[in-house]
C-alpha cells in the first residue's frame, strides 16, 4: 500500500483496522463461492485475514464453516472467486507447506507413538522435498509445548481424547506452518478439557505467532479465543457480520465472568439467532 494511502487509513479507520492494514495478509478471499451440484454452500465470501491474527468462525449448522476452511486449504475447489494464501494460489501454498489442518478427529496412526506421530510430516516431507520448512522446536519440544512431556512413547489408545488432540496440534506445528486451520478441534471433548485446551491454544498462538482460523459451534469459545469472530449465515453460507473482540491478551477463563465478555457473547448469540 502506498505511504499516502496508509496515512489516510490511519486517519479514517479504527485503530484495529489500520493495524491489520499494516500487517502482511495471510489469507485473502475475494467473492468466493462454492457449489456442490445444485447446492450452493458458500456465496460471495470476501475476507482478509492479517498475518498473526486469530480469527474464529461461528454460524449455524450447514452454513459452510468447514467448507470455508477446506477451500482455503485446497481440499475443495472454489466454484467462483479467488483465494490467495501469503501471495500464493492455494495449491502453491499447500505444496509450500504454508498451512496445516487440525480436524475434530485427531486421526493419529494407532501403531505409532505420540512422538512418532508428530514426526510423521517430517518423514513424509523428506521423501518429497529437501526444502521442507521445519519448526524452530523439535518434535520433543513441541510435545512439551502442548503439555505432553513424558508421554512421548505413549500409543494413541493410551492417551485421553484431549491428549490425542494435543498430539495432533503438535504434529500440525512441526512443519512451521504460517497458517493453522482448526475445524472444531475440541468439539468432541468434555467441557473441562475443552476449557484447558482453549487456554493452551492461546498460549501456543502467542508463542508461535501463527495465524489461526478456528471453526467452532461454541459462542463462549469463539469470543474467548478470537481477535475477531466471523459470523456466517446459512442457505447459502455467506458473511453475516464480523465482530471485533476488544478483550486483552493473555486471556484467562475467569474473563468469561466479566460484564465485557458477557456483552460480547450476548451480541454473538443475537447475531447467531438472526442467521
Amino acid at each position: 500500500m502506498p505511504k499516502a494511502a496508509i496515512l489516510h487509513s490511519l486517519e479514517t479507520e479504527p485503530p484495529e483496522e489500520a493495524a491489520r492494514e499494516l500487517k502482511a495478509v495471510a489469507a485473502d478471499l475475494k467473492k468466493v463461492s462454492v457449489s456442490f451440484g445444485a447446492l450452493q454452500a458458500l456465496k460471495d465470501i470476501s475476507l482478509s485475514v492479517a498475518e498473526g491474527e486469530f480469527l474464529t468462525i461461528l454460524g449455524p449448522s450447514g452454513c459452510g464453516k468447514s467448507t470455508l476452511l477446506r477451500v482455503v486449504s485446497d481440499l475443495v475447489p472454489a466454484s467462483a472467486g479467488e483465494v490467495v494464501i501469503f501471495g500464493k494460489q492455494t495449491e502453491q501454498a499447500r505444496l509450500a507447506r504454508e498451512f496445516s489442518f487440525v480436524f475434530q478427529d485427531a486421526t493419529l496412526l494407532p501403531w505409532r507413538t505420540a512422538l512418532e506421530n508428530v514426526r510423521l510430516p517430517l518423514e513424509m516431507g523428506q521423501k518429497q522435498s529437501s526444502a521442507l520448512p521445519k519448526s524452530d522446536l523439535t518434535p520433543e519440544e513441541l510435545l512439551d509445548l502442548v503439555g505432553l512431556k513424558g508421554r512421548e512413547n505413549a500409543l494413541p489408545h493410551e492417551l485421553s481424547g484431549g491428549m490425542r488432540q494435543r498430539v495432533a496440534i503438535a504434529r500440525a506445528l512441526v512443519c512451521k506452518p504460517r497458517l493453522l486451520l482448526m475445524d472444531e478441534p475440541f468439539g468432541a471433548l468434555d467441557e473441562i478439557t475443552r476449557d484447558r485446551l482453549n487456554e493452551q491454544i492461546l498460549q501456543i498462538w502467542q508463542e508461535t505467532k501463527t495465524t489461526i482460523l478456528f471453526v467452532t459451534h461454541s459462542i463462549p469459545e469463539a469470543a474467548f479465543l478470537g481477535q475477531r469472530v466471523l459470523m456466517l449465515a446459512a442457505h447459502p453460507g455467506r458473511i453475516h457480520e464480523i465482530v471485533d473482540v476488544d478483550l486483552p491478551y493473555p486471556r484467562r477463563l475467569k474473563m468469561r465472568e466479566t460484564p465485557e465478555f458477557m456483552a460480547i457473547a450476548s451480541r454473538l448469540r443475537s447475531l447467531l439467532e438472526a442467521c
